[in-house]
């Protein structure tokens, strides 16, 4: 029997939220922790979440961390500033710095192990801290069927990652990018590793900091994996586009939800500069401010919805 049109698209809309809610990545937006960090290399403090080394090197940063800390949110590391992609924490680790091939990863449990022949689809969010001479499109994932734990040193991991980064995806420091690969399944896969699994030869940096430090260092959020649908999920981050006008000085909102959102534009030192009310597509006026690299974000009542920064000038 035939199905009418508007219950096909019913059940596809339901199937499509059943399948969105099967992360099987727990706390993959790191928002659940034993205790706000205090210091660099607390990455233990987050729920479901290690590293693979015999020393926990990779960070935890919170916007509930303490401000001398250099760890907290936006403001860290004394070059860091980034709002999360959602919620209020993020993790953080070097993908290269030549120590020579110094690296750190990020491993974690999957909910249930993954069922052979079965494609998943792997998400998350990059980006790169401001205090760091390049970036790199270099980072891939591990799974295995058993837990990676007690590695001595800080070099390159000695294993085959399965999926990586697609070539020429380069993060850069003002918004998050989206990280997103296949990986069919053998069957039994329970753990997973994030980093960059490939030496300093082989590595791929682009310099755009000169005289920073000579490393590229990548935090991460909202890591995902789930089913391959061929279906893609939208979200309201999606419904705004936002453009900085050089020529005219404002901000070009494009706002297709709908719905009543606040514009949020903060300096380096986490200060409102303007904030602003609207429904449709909007222009803010930015002549009266000052020029340099600014952060915002757009709430759907307390919800943050889209976050990114603006270069002024």
């Amino acid at each position: 029997m035939k199905l009418p049109l508007i219950s096909l698209s019913v059940l596809l809309l339901i199937g499509s939220v059943s399948l969105k809610a099967q992360n099987l990545i727990y706390n993959g937006s790191f928002e659940n922790y034993t205790g706000c960090p205090a210091s660099f290399s607390q990455i233990d403090s987050v729920l479901g979440w290690t590293v693979p080394t015999d020393y926990v090197s990779t960070d935890f940063f919170h916007t509930c961390a303490p401000l001398s800390s250099l760890v907290g949110v936006p403001v860290n590391q004394g070059t860091g500033y980034q709002f999360p992609h959602s919620g209020d924490g993020y993790a953080g680790l070097f993908i290269y710095a030549p120590a020579p091939d110094l690296r750190e990863y990020i491993s974690t449990e999957l909910i249930t192990p993954l069922v052979a022949n079965q494609c998943y689809q792997f998400e998350m969010y990059i980006n790169v801290l401001n205090g760091v001479k390049y970036t790199s499109d270099d980072i891939q994932v591990l799974f295995s069927d058993t837990l990676i734990s007690g590695l001595q040193g800080f070099g390159v991991l000695n294993y085959t990652p399965q999926i990586e980064n697609t070539p020429g995806n380069f993060p850069d420091t003002l918004n998050w990018t989206l990280v997103q690969m296949n990986y069919t399944a053998t069957g039994g896969e329970k753990f997973i590793v994030i980093g960059n699994f490939k030496d300093d030869a082989n590595t791929t940096i682009v310099s755009f900091s000169p005289n920073a430090l000579a490393a590229t260092y990548t935090y991460i959020d909202d890591v995902s994996l789930t089913l391959c649908t061929g279906i893609e999920s939208l979200n309201d981050e999606n419904n705004f586009l936002i453009h900085y006008n050089q020529n005219a000085q404002h901000i070009q909102i494009e706002n297709s939800t709908g719905k009543t959102a606040r514009f949020e534009l903060y300096n380096m030192l986490s200060g409102k500069v303007i904030q602003t009310l609207f429904n449709e597509n909007t222009e803010i006026n930015t002549s009266g401010i000052a020029n340099g690299v600014y952060a915002y974000r757009i709430r759907i009542r307390d919800e943050i919805v889209s976050t990114g920064k603006l270069l002024l000038q």
